[in-house]
């Protein structure tokens, strides 16, 4: 999302039945309550990528109001989360709110960012955050703050997530890390479009880092298999984790997916643009938008499956909320 991780919150709420073929393509109803169609959505692709590569992991960023039973959110929902996801990331719980890099987030907000993610560290799930800060003095800052919450984080001075930084993450270890409750550090890199690929691959060889958070494409072209597994070794020792970006709430002008013709006329599964990023919101229960997220061979997760990456990223969960709020 040419540096977007994620819709940020515009309120203080915060920001997968086994699949053995896809349903017929039709408009299906608006659904009664955004939320739980959202977190059946996430259940549905959960069931699906186990059902085919057991262990692949889902990664969620956003929606972590979805953990509390409140503002019409069910109890069977937020103990659903619990068991479909594999972690929760969110971003700017102290720092960069409201696209304010640098700038302490409320602590009304903060402060219900840490209710919610209770939710999911108490269950054993780890929490990732990324604040967006200006210099190491706020990354040190956010680091500690971070710690004591319990949250593996990480202070980023790039908000469009397009660089490598030089100096190493905190927690540099050799272990190997086949689960996310492993990782101790991370990264997310989903513009590399600084970087050509064959430097793009030797650089983040590298890095030290737990996680690897990526874009499915470099150069207009998806990673392979083999590009992928070199990336799953760290240069100290030990195998590490790399998940590919997947938005599930939004439509992105520049992907594989993506028409023509839909610039002019948007299909009505498609909603407003979010002109923060140019991408367009889609109604996300809708059959013809889960058909492009998986599916079949040409379909977005299942191309990362078929990439061999660990797992997927799924970004702008909380668009439920933006449905919700039009409502």
């Amino acid at each position: 999302m040419d540096g977007k991780i994620g819709l940020l919150l515009r309120r203080l709420a915060i920001g997968v039945g086994l699949l053995t073929s896809f349903p017929a393509l039709g408009v299906a109803a608006e659904p009664v309550a955004y939320d739980t169609a959202m977190v059946d959505l996430l259940g549905s692709l959960h069931d699906y990528v186990q059902a085919r590569r057991p262990g692949f992991g889902l990664l969620a960023n956003g929606g972590a109001a979805l953990y509390l039973p409140h503002d019409g959110n069910t109890p069977q929902n937020a103990s659903k989360m619990l068991q479909i996801l594999d972690g929760q990331l969110v971003e700017s719980v102290f720092y960069g709110s409201d696209l304010k890099d640098g700038e302490a987030t409320k602590k009304e907000t903060s402060d219900y960012y840490k209710l919610a993610l209770q939710v999911p560290l108490q269950a054993g799930l780890p929490v990732f955050n990324i604040d967006y800060v200006l210099d190491a003095e706020q990354q040190a800052a956010a680091q500690q703050k971070n710690s004591q919450c319990g949250y593996i984080s990480w202070a980023s001075t790039h908000r469009k997530l397009d660089y490598i930084p030089q100096e190493p993450p905190a927690g540099v270890n050799d272990r190997d890390v086949r689960a996310l409750r492993d990782v101790r550090n991370f990264l997310v890199l989903l513009n590399p479009g600084q970087y050509a690929r064959e430097t793009y691959f030797a650089k983040l060889e590298q890095s030290p880092y737990d996680l690897l958070i990526l874009d499915l494409y470099c150069e207009d072209r998806p990673l392979t298999a083999a590009e992928v597994q070199r990336l799953q070794h760290k240069p100290q020792g030990g195998r590490r984790l790399v998940y590919a970006y997947m938005s599930v709430g939004e439509a992105e002008t520049y992907r594989a997916y993506w028409r023509p013709e839909w610039q002019a006329k948007r299909p009505d599964w498609m909603a407003e643009e979010n002109e923060d990023w140019g991408s367009h919101r889609v109604k996300y229960w809708r059959p013809e938008w889960q058909a492009i997220l998986y599916g079949s061979p040409s379909a977005y997760l299942d191309t990362i499956m078929q990439a061999g990456f660990d797992g997927a990223f799924l970004d702008v969960i909380d668009v439920y909320q933006y449905f919700r709020d039009r409502r």
